[in-house]
């Protein structure tokens, strides 16, 4: 955002997650991130984002949600969000989370600025 007025460049709008299931080590930890990822370790899905809120004055919180359907058996560990031009804009890895077939699954990821 500061970038964005100091060069006078538009901001772009937060529009879709991405999934993956590269996001841990061989012991299931998850690895660390550097802030410049354009790509997942591995990626699986990409949907448009569900909903969005505004949780504090600087922080919104996207949301985006996995039908019984979707990615069902498949461990996820790696999320990101991606604006409209197709670039990440936060990239997060975390444990395995397993998706049942008879389950909704819904993912937050909170963008602080």
């Amino acid at each position: 955002m500061a970038r964005a007025r100091a060069e006078g460049t538009v901001l772009t709008k937060v529009v879709k997650m991405a999934f993956g299931s590269g996001g841990v080590d061989q012991a299931g930890n998850p690895l660390p991130v550097g802030g410049t990822e354009q790509t997942l370790k591995h990626e699986l899905l990409v949907k448009d984002i569900s909903s969005y809120e505004f949780i504090a004055p600087a922080t919104i919180r996207y949301s985006c949600s996995l039908a019984e359907n979707e990615l069902a058996g498949v461990k996820i560990n790696e999320l990101a969000l991606v604006d409209t031009a197709g670039k990440f804009t936060a990239v997060r890895t975390m444990t395995n989370k397993e998706k049942d077939a008879d389950m909704e699954f819904i993912f937050e990821i909170d963008d602080i600025y």
